[in-house]
């Protein structure tokens, strides 16, 4: 990093040269006060894409501001320019470009005591699947461009002496990690790092990446306000209210979490309901004849909490669902929350798949059972349409007009049950099958480890079903 001109006093010009927006982020925090600047110039070695500025309204007028990629034979990156009409503390327009480096979020951030990294920039946008090579880790600061270029290898070998920012920051952008991590960190961290995992597994890799972003991000991010959750559920199946209440039961790591569990055409027993969701719960019954998005809209209106989350009667899910969707709501800022349709059993053919769709990435579409979304945005585009099917898509489309984000996380927790007939998104059941839509197969149930399936859980079949036999070749 350059910086010849923070000197105390007025300068024509400033530049600065920055490794990524996570070094922007940090400078900006601790920017000298008393450098003033006609023009601010930042370059950032690694490209965050496009970078929006507001100026104050206090501020000199406006006179030019740019944002471009960089030549390669200028070192690449980006390059952005302030130019204002008179002098402005240069601090506070660092602070105005950081504030924009990132999607924007509501909830307040405080640093923990130790090492605090920032997860706005190393988190697991972008984790992909990849069989390069294990390579050795020789970098003395955690960084974006870093993180980018372990991505296509199958995982990053540490050592006792790597850099304790280093490995916390990889972990938090869940970059598979093997060896031995260094003094200084987590010891749930620690021990993630040293098990042996079988990076040729797909699946095993990435519940590998999932473990330990979990654990540096719990004790290396910053401290959030967690905001409240209501769960929305709503079922026509009195059978599988219990399987449904086992999987909000079962969820950790949420400050306040409530059900409104809205039976559509039967009345269950409220009080055997409210002992076993084992959450605040309001059980809010629905005439047969309404439409599921006005059953699923009359249990949202009666929701309390800040986010509400659509879960299915009939799928299952991990007990840190709950708690996965909001860290990557925490640091991604994005309207909606959800993982894809990943995972599926097959209940006629008593056969789990997987199917490899992209993860942790932007997009416009999650699956039904998984949405996260703030309860004002929601009332703000309508709630749920009136509609019998296809409701979590119009949903999802009506974000999208209104200008809102959808975020996509990991898919390991969430498994979908897939019956002959009987659900609002109707698939044919080859069609899951399609070995170029299936990336694993497996005979019987055969989850993820990250739902932690207890035996209760399981779809009529034996125990020894769920164990760590070798998947099929689709």
């Amino acid at each position: 990093m350059s910086d010849p001109g923070l000197r105390p006093g007025g300068h024509d010009r400033v530049t600065l040269h920055l490794a990524d927006r996570a070094a922007l982020r940090a400078y900006a925090a601790s920017a000298p006060a008393g450098v003033l600047a006609r023009t601010v110039e930042v370059l950032l070695d690694a490209d965050p894409g496009p970078l929006g500025f507001v100026p104050r309204p206090e501020w000199p007028a406006l006179r030019r501001y740019r944002a471009h990629v960089r030549p390669a034979d200028q070192g690449g990156g980006w390059r952005v320019v302030v130019r204002l009409a008179g002098h402005v503390e240069v601090a506070e327009v660092l602070a105005e470009l950081a504030r924009h480096a990132v999607q924007p979020v509501a909830e307040v951030v405080e640093r923990r005591e130790g090492l605090t990294l920032d997860d706005r920039v190393l988190n697991a946008e972008g984790f992909r699947w990849a069989d390069g090579p294990v390579v050795d880790v020789d970098a003395t600061a955690p960084t974006a461009r870093l993180v980018e270029d372990l991505r296509d290898h199958a995982a990053a070998r540490v050592t006792s002496d790597t850099d304790p920012a280093v490995v916390a920051g990889l972990a938090m952008a869940g970059v598979p990690l093997v060896g031995e991590a260094p003094l200084g960190l987590d010891e749930t961290l620690r021990l993630q790092v040293a098990a042996y995992v079988h990076l040729a597994d797909p699946r095993a890799r990435e519940q590998h990446s999932v473990l330990l972003r979990r654990a540096a991000l719990d004790a290396h991010g910053p401290v959030r306000r967690q905001p409240s959750v209501s769960v929305v559920l709503a079922t026509k199946r009195p059978d599988m209210v219990d399987h449904a209440l086992r999987q909000v039961a079962k969820q950790r790591g949420v400050d306040r979490l409530e059900l409104v569990l809205a039976p559509h055409g039967f009345t269950p027993d409220e009080t055997g309901v409210r002992h076993r969701a084992g959450v605040p719960t309001t059980v809010l019954p629905q005439p047969p004849e309404a439409a599921f998005g006005d059953v699923l809209t009359a249990a949202s209106r009666a929701a309390s909490g800040e986010l509400v989350l659509k879960m299915d009667d009939d799928d299952w899910y991990g007990p840190d669902f709950v708690a996965d969707l909001l860290r990557a709501r925490g640091w991604s800022g994005a309207d909606v929350v959800g993982t894809p349709a990943e995972q599926h059993y097959l209940a006629p053919l008593a056969t789990t798949v997987t199917r490899g769709h992209r993860t942790e990435a932007w997009t416009r579409f999650v699956a039904g059972g998984t949405i996260l979304v703030g309860r004002d945005l929601l009332r703000e585009v309508g709630w749920w349409r009136q509609v019998r099917r296809y409701v979590d898509a119009q949903l999802l489309a009506a974000v999208h007009a209104a200008g809102g984000t959808v975020y996509r996380t990991h898919g390991l927790g969430y498994l979908l049950r897939r019956n002959a007939s009987g659900h609002t998104w109707e698939v044919d059941l080859e069609e899951l099958l399609d070995p170029a839509r299936v990336q694993q197969r497996w005979d019987g149930f055969h989850p993820s480890r990250l739902l932690e399936c207890a035996p209760e859980e399981l779809p009529g079949e034996l125990p020894g079903q769920l164990s760590g036999e070798s998947p099929r070749q689709p």
